[in-house]
């Protein structure tokens, strides 16, 4: 059973990233056929670096302090106030909310593939 979610989930990234693929493909033969300072692949191929690039990105996460971190360390500065040493700081607060590794990992990985399958058709059509 597990072996089956796996292909199925292999399958399915494969034909999101191979539909993106072509309609890339044609919408860069649609705008750049007139083009006489680029030909498609040539822009097939910098799209390519671009998506595993954005795909790599998008996979190692996401984090940082924003806005609502901010108050949560504000309103535990109050806590600790009112309530004394008993309770969490705002220097706590802030250390946790720095950095949490929450990727998008299936668009992710659907773009890398994407990436991958430009380059591979860039390097086939030369």
């Amino acid at each position: 059973m597990k072996k089956r979610n796996i292909l199925l989930n292999i399958v399915m990234f494969s034909g999101i990233s191979l539909l993106i693929t072509i309609a890339v493909y044609f919408g860069n033969a649609w705008i750049f056929s007139s083009s006489e300072y680029f030909s498609p692949t040539d822009i097939f191929f910098v799209e390519g670096i671009l998506f595993l690039i954005a795909g790599l990105l998008l996979l190692l996460g996401r984090g940082g302090i924003n806005l609502w971190s901010q108050k949560a360390a504000i309103l535990s500065a109050l806590a600790e106030a009112v309530y004394g040493g008993d309770t969490v700081g705002p220097a706590e607060t802030l250390r946790k909310d720095m950095w949490r590794p929450k990727g998008f990992i299936r668009i992710a990985l659907i773009l890398m593939l994407t990436g991958v399958f430009m380059i591979l058709i860039y390097f086939l059509t030369l």
